[in-house]
Parts: structure tokens; C-alpha cells; sequence
């Protein structure tokens, strides 16, 4: 095996502060890089400078526009410790109020996108003294990476293949580096106390998603299980889908769906609740008691 036993003694588990961003008067957290949690932090950063259209197609052009605006910089995120990714450059004020302000209404930005697959299962939990917990879990495909380690038992993830490998790259592969990825679950304050626990699977579709389901929660006041169940969009290519195209799910109106195409959208429709869309979960905890759902789509 080319596993030996230094290399699982050096393993060691970090504790590291999280990112913040502010969203409607809520903090909102996520895990720092080389995780995405960067960029759902830049999408609702970008948003809480946009009011939210009531016109369902507008608003649903405003999240993917915002999402495009916050995937320009996710090429950035790497390993810290090998790459100088400076989360509060790309959270800094100025840059987010650059990006709202480069948001068209009246046209869609050209988008290429680059597709990563993954296989995550989302969890979150808390009880009754307050404390809180909003986990991701992957292997990154089915089985990871499909090799067993020797007679150890171990199976090895598959995130090895979120590096890149082109010279130069911030995330490109090396020794005793950590690769990008996509796991971001999230965690919003109020008064400085837990408020929202959220997370979905979906890897680069994990921050879209989470950008529709925090604008439900947090913009227009909707319950968990009411905010899991709104229409979602995808932006970029899928497990199973490869046209790199804004995939929209069939619950929404078809004249919506023609409103986002004459601004400029290459539309995909997809069939209602979709575990493409992401299977995501949410608790709301307030004074008048806690609640939580888990998504109707898997």
C-alpha cells in the first residue's frame, strides 16, 4: 500500500475560524477556503446590495447574474497554506459593491462553466442548551475514489479531483496539498446567536442553491419546508446533463421561463423537484420555537 503509518499519525483535524458576510442584518457563515464557502459569501454579499425584484423572473435573473458575478473568482480558491487566497480581498466592500453594480437587468452575462461532480449527504442539529451543528459529508462519487487501501479498510475520497493541472493555477496538484472543494454548510446569526442552519449536496451547485434558499428564508420570510420547495435554477453543466446551459425546474411559469430567455438566458428545463437541483436542508431557530425541513427532493 502506498499508505503507511507516519502518513495517517501527520493526519490532523483543524479547527479554523469561520468567514462572515452580512446579509439583511443576519451573519451569515461559512467554512474558509479550500472550501466554496467563500462564494456562497460573495453571492449573498453581491445580493444584499440589489433589492429583490418582486417579478419572480427578475429576481430569479438577479440570483443567477449574482452567482456568475461570484463563480469569476472561485478559480482563486486553493489550499492557504500553499496559495495566498485572501478571503477579505474578495469579500472587501468595494469589490462586492463592483460586482452588484456590473449586474445588468436588461441582459444575461455569456457564460462558460467547468462542471465537478460529487456525491454529499447534508445534515444539521441542535438542541436544547443552544449548541448547533451544519455538516457536510462526502466521498466525492459513490464509492470515492474506489480504492480500498491495502487490507486497512480505508477508502480513499475522490477529492483529489477537484485540482487543476494546468502550470500556474492556484489549485494545481502537489504534495501535501489540499485540493479545492465544494462543501459549504452555513450557519446565520442573529443578535449574535445561531438563527439559520443550512447546507445542501449539489457540489457547484451547492452556492446557487444556497443563494435561493437563504433569499426564501431570510428576503421573504418563508418557512423551511416552504423555502425548500420553491423553484430553483443550475447554472453550468450537471451529473447528467452537459450542455452548459441555465437549467431551470418545470414548476416555474413557462411565461417566466420566456422572460429569463429574452434576457438573453440559454434555457434548459428540467422536471419539477429534481435531485439535480440539490437536496438541501434548513432549521430556523426563534424564540417561538425551533423548526426544520428537509428538501422534498431526495
Amino acid at each position: 500500500s502506498p499508505l503507511r503509518p507516519a502518513d495517517l499519525a501527520a493526519t490532523r483535524s483543524r479547527v479554523a475560524a469561520p468567514l462572515s458576510q452580512t446579509y439583511r442584518g443576519l451573519t451569515l457563515l461559512a467554512p474558509p477556503p479550500p472550501t466554496q464557502g467563500l462564494t456562497t459569501l460573495a453571492i449573498m454579499g453581491i445580493l444584499d446590495r440589489r433589492t429583490l425584484p418582486e417579478d419572480p423572473a427578475a429576481r430569479t435573473h438577479l440570483l443567477v447574474e449574482a452567482v456568475k458575478q461570484a463563480f469569476l473568482d472561485r478559480d482563486r480558491i486553493a489550499d492557504p497554506d500553499h496559495v495566498l487566497v485572501d478571503p477579505a480581498a474578495l469579500l472587501a466592500p468595494a469589490r462586492l459593491d463592483a460586482k452588484a453594480a456590473a449586474i445588468r437587468a436588461d441582459r444575461a452575462l455569456p457564460w462558460p462553466h467547468v462542471v465537478r461532480h460529487g456525491d454529499t449527504v447534508f445534515f444539521a442539529a441542535t438542541d436544547a442548551q443552544g449548541r448547533c451543528a451544519s455538516v457536510l459529508q462526502s466521498t466525492f462519487f459513490d464509492w470515492g475514489s474506489g480504492v480500498v487501501v491495502g487490507d486497512t479498510g480505508i477508502l480513499w475520497h475522490n477529492r483529489g479531483a477537484g485540482f487543476a493541472t494546468a502550470p500556474g493555477h492556484p489549485n494545481r496538484i502537489a504534495p501535501s496539498k489540499r485540493p479545492f472543494y465544494t462543501l459549504n454548510p452555513g450557519i446565520a446569526l442573529k443578535d449574535g446567536r445561531p438563527h439559520l442552519l443550512y447546507g445542501t449536496q449539489g457540489a457547484d451547485g451547492q452556492p446557487q442553491t444556497l443563494a435561493v434558499l437563504l433569499s426564501a428564508l431570510i428576503d421573504r420570510g418563508l418557512s423551511p419546508a416552504e423555502a425548500l420547495a420553491e423553484p430553483r435554477f443550475l447554472l453550468g453543466r450537471t451529473f447528467s446533463d452537459s450542455r452548459d446551459s441555465l437549467k431551470l425546474e418545470g414548476s416555474l411559469g413557462a411565461w417566466e421561463i420566456a422572460a429569463l430567455q429574452a434576457l438573453g438566458h440559454d434555457i434548459a428545463e428540467l422536471p419539477a423537484l429534481s435531485p439535480i437541483f440539490g437536496c438541501a436542508g434548513a432549521i430556523r431557530i426563534a424564540p417561538g420555537g425551533t423548526e426544520g425541513a428537509h428538501d422534498p427532493r431526495g
